[in-house]
């Protein structure tokens, strides 16, 4: 609705957060399920989850910033469905495995590495991870984990910023205000991490699952600086 101010106005802001933690819940229900029927029916100790990585390229190069891209969000949806279509029937007639073969071992080594990179990154930044790295003017990224109340928005300043006052960003930075790692949910997902190293150090196959777990209970309880609701 143009008179609550549409995309920027603050019911659009309340149901955007709604759908945010009903994806999350969703997503990791997906992965539960497809997990339990790896491990149950192809008794395989393969992990299976929605890919991070194409969310990501569909949500901000494709669709763009709340559906101000050039694709719709109902176009983008559509050409996932045939994608997952389209990968379904190679890997069921072994033609994944003949398209596979015919790219460069070189290629087929570094590619997961560059997906592994990038989701890392996405993982350290405040929309999709922890909040350890924000936005820099000079450097690309930064030291960020600062609190809510001390965040800087960064925002271009372009034709409508400077005409219309509307300037759209989630980016921001903590050199304004300072509290530069002083977010708790920062310090909790960080100690999460360091549970799943220390475990995986000692060869602990349940190292994932001890420090999942852990963040899970601490952040579920609400009204507390460390939860995520």
């Amino acid at each position: 609705d143009t008179e609550d101010g549409g995309i920027y106005g603050q019911k659009y802001e309340d149901c955007l957060m709604e759908i945010n933690r009903q994806y999350v819940t969703a997503t990791a229900i997906g992965s539960m399920f497809g997990c339990v029927l790896m491990g149950l029916i192809a008794n395989l100790p393969i992990a299976l989850a929605p890919g991070m990585g194409m969310n990501a390229y569909f949500t901000y190069s494709v669709v763009g910033w709340r559906g101000t891209g050039i694709v719709s969000y109902e176009a983008a949806v559509t050409a996932v469905i045939i994608e997952g279509v389209i990968f379904f029937v190679l890997a069921a007639t072994g033609a994944r495995f003949a398209l596979v073969k015919l790219i460069p071992e070189p290629v087929r080594i570094a590619t997961p590495a560059g997906i592994g990179a990038f989701l890392a990154h996405l993982g350290l930044q405040t929309a999709e991870g922890i909040g350890v790295v924000v936005s820099d003017v000079a450097t690309a990224v930064t030291l960020g984990a600062c609190p809510l109340e001390k965040r800087t928005p960064v925002v271009a300043y372009d034709e409508a910023c400077q005409a219309e006052g509307i300037c759209p960003s989630d980016a921001y930075t903590c050199d304004v205000n300072g509290g530069v790692m002083t977010s708790p949910t920062t310090w909790i997902g960080i100690l999460g991490f360091m549970i799943i190293a220390i475990g995986l150090a000692y060869r602990c196959k349940l190292a994932f699952v001890y420090g999942i777990g852990l963040v899970t209970v601490i952040s579920w309880f609400r009204d507390t600086p460390v939860t995520y609701f």
